[in-house]
């Protein structure tokens, strides 16, 4: 072997990673997924060994260790850690050999989760700052929380980010979360006061996520810095309250009807996505969803679903008040169906500040939304093909206010095409309609050449397509 090659072969089996300092190595250890961070602990030098304890993320995920059967612990129902639901869990059984074998089980998953509690707590005595702990990978629909989260967790001050999913709160007195900012609840049963426990002890808190969780829930902040708000409700709650001055940004899904929403005059941005299915009572829910939205007509963007705009159509074609929003960007999720035609023209007839229109189609027919449930609609028949031309009272937004219009999905059909020939023809200082649509072609489609060949009432506006 010659000199260069001798070199050569020391440079490349040099330990240069030895060389480092102690915080970078800990930094790349941290930075490693944990089975990797520790085989390259086990296979490095003693100093190695002695850095482990300084990582500063561990991240325990059962799928990590393929020797672990997922399959049994799934078949077993992921029966609850507490000792006296084993024996309804027992008699749940089938044969005397699974009874045993499943008991046995359970008394290992109560043993499991002492050990778990013992984790959290040797983390939090290292002043931790953000914990995510899941127990949902099996599948576990519905209230089956089945691990109670430990006192510990609602006592410790250097909490930063607490994300929770699949567990049962039982909190007894205010928490002492005084760093928190980010807050995360996914299917969490939340027992007796606990909500009202945890929010009183977190001064800090600027975003709180509450998604599909059950029990008494009251989200009241009257002296916080919470900013941000989500909450996805499932069906058949009882009612939310939120009460909060500084909210600046609400998402709300699911059954909606069910919060009373008070106090929120700083509120910038609110997001509403309902169910599917329309099953929106013209007479009987019409004062109820008036106020729910009433309270938001200070926002200067609004998110709406398909589902509303079906709620304006019916209280367009009835000659029902709608409310007036002072937004300045609306957002709309559409099936972009005839009966999506009224409550288009209505929204946009309420809302005459509006300067940004944006709208994603998501499908051209709601297959949820069943014929017998818009059976009324057809007392107000109007030819759909026409229904744009027969619109003479101006819309404010339209002449004054109305710069850019976006759309993306599914264009195409005749009834967006028409839509947006009708923006052109009316919005006096419309500047940018883009279009996103996906293409397979690099020509112009016929569609691409009627939107920019529409007469245009603004001589600034520019249709462009992406």
């Amino acid at each position: 072997m010659n000199m260069y090659a001798k070199q050569r072969s020391c440079v490349l089996n040099e330990d240069r990673l030895s060389g480092l300092p102690d915080d970078i190595l800990i930094h790349i250890l941290s930075l490693l997924p944990l089975k990797d961070a520790v085989k390259g602990i086990c296979n490095a030098s003693r100093r190695f060994h002695k850095l482990w304890p300084f990582i500063h993320t561990l991240n325990f995920d059962q799928y990590m260790f393929p020797e672990h059967d997922c399959d049994y612990y799934l078949e077993a129902g992921r029966p609850d850690y507490d000792e006296r639901l084993s024996y309804s869990f027992w008699q749940r059984t089938s044969n005397s050999t699974g009874i045993w074998q499943y008991y046995d089980f359970l008394r290992s998953e109560k043993r499991m989760a002492n050990e778990i509690g013992t984790w959290i707590q040797f983390a939090l005595n290292k002043n931790l700052e953000v914990l995510d702990l899941s127990f949902s990978e099996h599948g576990t629909v519905g209230p089956q929380a089945l691990y109670d989260l430990p006192n510990c967790v609602l006592s410790s001050p250097h909490l930063v980010e607490l994300w929770l999913t699949h567990c049962t709160i039982n909190a007894k007195k205010k928490s002492k979360l005084k760093s928190l900012k980010t807050l995360y609840l996914n299917n969490v049963v939340l027992m007796d006061q606990s909500m009202d426990y945890i929010l009183s002890g977190c001064p800090m808190l600027e975003e709180l996520t509450l998604q599909l969780c059950y029990g008494h829930i009251r989200v009241v902040l009257l002296n916080s810095n919470l900013k941000t708000l989500k909450l996805d409700i499932g069906w058949f709650r009882q009612r939310i309250h939120v009460s909060c001055p500084t909210l600046l940004s609400l998402d709300m899904s699911g059954a909606v009807e069910v919060l009373d929403i008070a106090n929120v005059a700083s509120i910038a941005e609110v997001s509403v996505n309902r169910n599917l299915i329309f099953d929106f009572d013209v007479y009987k829910d019409y004062q109820g969803i008036k106020t729910f939205l009433q309270t938001f007509t200070g926002a200067k963007t609004l998110n709406l679903c398909s589902w509303f705009a079906l709620v304006f159509s019916a209280w367009q074609l009835k000659n029902l008040p709608s409310p007036t929003f002072s937004c300045k960007s609306l957002h709309l999720q559409l099936d972009f169906m005839i009966w999506n035609l009224p409550g288009i023209l209505n929204l946009l007839k309420h809302c005459p500040c509006l300067e940004n229109l944006i709208i994603k189609i998501t499908s051209s027919y709601n297959e949820f939304t069943s014929q017998k449930q818009l059976s009324w609609y057809h007392l107000y028949k109007f030819d759909a093909d026409e229904y744009w031309n027969m619109v003479d009272a101006p819309v404010q937004c339209m002449i004054h206010h109305l710069k850019t219009v976006e759309v993306a999905g599914l264009i195409k059909k005749k009834f967006v095409i028409q839509f947006l020939e009708y923006l052109l023809r009316h919005s006096m200082v419309l500047k940018k309609m883009k279009i996103f649509a996906k293409k397979k072609t690099s020509k112009i489609c016929e569609y691409e050449e009627r939107l920019l060949n529409a007469p245009k009432a603004s001589a600034s506006a520019a249709v462009l397509f992406y």
